[in-house]
């Protein structure tokens, strides 16, 4: 069976490296742990896993974080993403 792959977009946090202080608190609540700290800022490695709940830009105290509509390929009826 081929997976149907499509270009479509995602609803995913997007991180302003200027304004991240790398504090960490985004990654602390994000349930899927789909957000980590790499280099000193925080990145999303694992759009599939990103739930679009927002709670990352709820804790982020330095606005660094803000949610937007990014071109992703994948087959949103089984949730994969790249």
């Amino acid at each position: 069976m081929e997976i149907v792959r499509a270009m479509k977009s995602k609803w995913i946090p997007v991180v302003a490296a200027d304004k991240c202080t790398g504090c960490g608190r985004c990654v602390e609540v994000c349930g899927v742990q789909c957000l980590e700290i790499a280099e000193g800022i925080a990145v999303l490695p694992r759009p599939d896993a990103c739930g679009s709940e927002e709670h990352c830009i709820t804790e982020c105290r330095d606005d660094a974080i803000h949610m937007a509509w990014v071109p992703m390929e994948g087959n949103e009826t089984i949730g994969i993403w790249r």
